[in-house]
């Protein structure tokens, strides 16, 4: 689908929600994290900081790689092909939980920034008005030892204005049971309407990052909010995907909490140009990357 096209259906998703009866919210479109914390301030001011929760994804809105392979958009690339040039010879891998191995390496080998370098200190303001903070990561929790270790060395600490749950679960578990998705907040006209699989991805909670693997965002913040004692009256939530951006408003304002979402665009110009690239220097550094592992690995085969 084209990006036009996809994004005239995200607003006319976007317009019907906010058109309903329910929730009141807010959509925008942003380059500069102030507009956020600007929205935080504002809903703190109205309702308390202690009723608002902040929501953030990682990925291009509160790091965003240092080399373009293993970037977001380079993996929506890889994604692209392995589904519609099977046989392309770009391919890294020659099916998804492949590439979910490779791009596990490069976030071991690879580096992160703040798409703005005030950031860190942005969310600390906002930490330090009593606000709680999520934040809920598509990334998988095979994931999350290099994705703490890049949060911490940006200057991010969520662990200490995190969502609270009432029954705290060690490692992965499942986000729900298709056969009672009553037990986490979902009745079964929202399973239905938002294609819930019968079988899900694992999914972890620690130190306030939320790994869901890849499933709807909506769903996935509406069972940790189940399972929290924490009852929000406003949440303001930040992705550089449409498609979450739509998901989360969608959720929550049917459940009359009054929503905020923001489609962060700071790294948009990075995703175009890799987007329209000849994707020369992806292609060199991941010959390189092979070269390495190969020279690693003749060592140990000969012994």
């Amino acid at each position: 689908m084209n990006r036009p096209l996809l994004s005239s259906l995200l607003l006319a998703t976007l317009f019907l929600a906010l058109s309903s009866p329910l929730g009141a919210g807010e959509y925008r479109e942003t380059e500069e994290f102030a507009d956020v914390v600007r929205r935080v301030e504002q809903y703190a001011d109205r309702f308390g900081a202690d009723e608002v929760l902040l929501v953030i994804d990682i990925d291009n809105t509160l790091l965003a790689m240092k080399e373009e392979i293993g970037s977001d958009q380079w993996f929506e690339w890889q994604n692209h092909l392995l589904e519609n040039e099977p046989d392309s010879p770009d391919l890294v891998a020659d099916s998804f939980p492949g590439l979910l191995s490779v791009q596990g390496l490069l976030f071991a080998l690879g580096e992160m920034r703040p798409p703005q370098e005030d950031q860190p200190e942005m969310i600390k303001k906002v930490q330090a008005m009593g606000v709680k903070t999520l934040v809920l990561t598509s990334r998988g929790d095979e994931f999350r030892v290099p994705t703490e270790r890049e949060l911490e060395s940006a200057g991010y600490d969520f662990a200490t204005s995190a969502l609270e749950v009432s029954d705290p679960r060690e490692g992965t578990y499942a986000p729900y049971d298709l056969e009672d998705p009553q037990q986490v907040g979902i009745s079964p006209h929202e399973a239905r309407l938002y294609g819930l699989a019968e079988d899900p991805r694992p999914v972890s909670y620690e130190n306030g990052v939320f790994m869901t693997s890849g499933q709807h965002k909506g769903v996935m913040l509406l069972t940790l909010l189940h399972r929290s004692p924490f009852k929000p009256r406003a949440v303001v939530f930040v992705d550089d995907h449409g498609r979450h951006v739509a998901r989360v408003f969608s959720a929550l304002s049917r459940r009359w909490i009054e929503v905020s979402t923001f489609h962060y665009q700071r790294e948009d110009t990075n995703v175009k140009n890799f987007r329209y690239s000849d994707k020369e220097d992806v292609r060199a550094r991941w010959r390189e990357i092979e070269a390495g592992l190969e020279q690693q690995a003749e060592p140990a085969a000969a012994e």
